[in-house]
């Protein structure tokens, strides 16, 4: 296994570039049109992203606040999901226009601190 403290990431075999970190290693080895991301399926159909919700909290990882909300909500997603299917789909809608609320209550901001 690699030891992805000490950044010990394989080289790519064909160009020699030396990954920084393995969503990197990933990205490079998959062909321009292509794209990873696996997902977890829940009761109902839904999908659980795992490969967004990883790289997500890889690339936020030093945001305590945003790591606690994603990390959260995917918990009670699969909570749900394992203990009342029947309200999966309320629960991940619920999820997803607090998180969409959120993203645009702060473009708002944005806009409005722009115009000062």
């Amino acid at each position: 296994m690699f030891d992805f403290k000490k950044n010990e990431l394989p080289s790519c075999p064909e160009c020699g570039y030396k990954f920084n970190n393995a969503f990197e290693a990933v990205d490079h080895m998959l062909e321009d049109d292509e794209q990873f991301d696996p997902a977890l399926i829940l009761p109902g159909g839904y999908k659980l992203m795992i490969g967004s919700l990883l790289r997500a909290l890889f690339d936020n990882r030093d945001d305590e606040e945003y790591i606690s909300e994603i990390l959260q909500s995917a918990y009670i997603t699969l909570f749900t999901a394992e203990t009342n299917p029947e309200i999966i789909g309320e629960t991940v809608e619920d999820i997803i226009v607090e998180s969409v609320m959120e993203d645009f209550d702060g473009e708002v901001r944005k806009l409005f601190k722009a115009g000062e």
